[in-house]
């Protein structure tokens, strides 16, 4: 038998021979779905967290608002716990809209947690042969991504139908991502901290800290090589969006993309002491070696911008804008 020392010896690994598992990346051309128009047919489905009757209303009334018609998914009322609905549930509400060619977008009505459990199950090949809009946030990180990684299609980060709200400002972003073949145009980031300044171009990637870090290792991790990565959080305490920072850092995500645009941690304060959130900023992004900065319109926040996975980008760090210089529908 071996000794202990050759044992521990054996599972020592050097810098060297240390690997992390390969970063994704979005292939070139990403197929645009069609620009929503007024009368269209959009799904809202809850794919993560349960909704109240009130809320899955509000939601109906927003989406209504944009002078869109509403299909609501079969089991968006349904309760498993803090799911709504089985996974099962919540992935045929979600590929009966993918399937339906009368349907013209799928909005998420909430995030929460349960989408990860359903990534496996969605039905990549629909959305490839008939693009369509695809739009949330939060939890929708996970979906966003993996739909523009394998069905190649643009996808939005952006509101939800029930748990946002529609400012004028919020719709305004809706409108220019979805229905209209204008480019969106440079986003200014009011108030915002270059972290490292410089500029970049790369497709757009990311979404909520949490899910891109749960997701890092897995067939659907986020694709950031290349991309200028967008994070957000909410509900975090400091030390453990440091966690989360060092877990992409160490990972590779920060050297392999081209850009980073962090935006709001909203109640993220500290319960004791605590590093502040823009010294963690600084120290990982600092330290990248790319165009970085905190403070984009990114999140849970009101006015949050829409996103389009997928669709190149421009992060001046040093001016604080993200422009995107062509539209994200066809």
């Amino acid at each position: 038998m071996n000794s202990r020392a050759d044992f521990l010896a054996g599972l020592t690994l050097t810098a060297a021979a240390a690997s992390t598992a390969p970063i994704p990346a979005l292939g070139p051309g990403l197929r645009k779905p069609p620009m929503l128009r007024t009368g269209d047919l959009v799904g809202l489905v809850a794919p993560a967290g349960p909704l109240s009757d009130a809320e899955i209303q509000k939601g109906v009334r927003q989406v209504e608002s944009l002078g869109l018609k509403v299909r609501l998914g079969k089991n968006a009322s349904d309760q498993d716990g803090y799911l709504a609905g089985t996974d099962a549930q919540r992935a045929a509400d979600f590929n009966e809209m993918a399937r339906d060619r009368g349907v013209r977008g799928i909005i998420a009505l909430r995030g929460g947690y349960g989408t990860m459990r359903i990534l496996d199950h969605l039905d990549y090949r629909a959305l490839a042969a008939d693009p369509k809009v695809i739009l949330g946030f939060s939890d929708m990180t996970a979906v966003v991504n993996a739909i523009a990684l394998r069905s190649g299609i643009v996808t939005f980060h952006g509101a939800v139908a029930a748990l946002s709200t529609f400012t004028a400002v919020e719709t305004a972003y809706l409108e220019r991502a979805l229905m209209s073949r204008e480019p969106i145009g440079t986003l200014h980031a009011a108030g915002s901290t270059r972290l490292r300044g410089g500029r970049a171009t790369g497709p757009l990637a990311g979404g909520n800290l949490s899910l891109v870090c749960a997701l890092a290792g897995t067939p659907y991790a986020i694709p950031a090589r290349g991309a200028i990565l967008f994070l957000e959080e909410t509900h975090e305490e400091p030390y453990r969006v440091d966690r989360m920072l060092q877990q992409l850092r160490l990972g590779g995500y920060f050297r392999d993309a081209a850009g980073i645009a962090f935006g709001a941690c909203s109640h993220c304060d500290a319960s004791g002491p605590a590093l502040s959130l823009p010294d963690i900023y600084a120290d990982t992004f600092g330290a990248a070696n790319r165009p970085a900065l905190y403070g984009a319109q990114i999140g849970h926040i009101r006015d949050q911008w829409v996103l389009p996975v997928g669709v190149p980008a421009t992060l001046d760090a040093d001016a604080g804008t993200l422009s995107i210089r062509e539209s994200a529908v066809s």
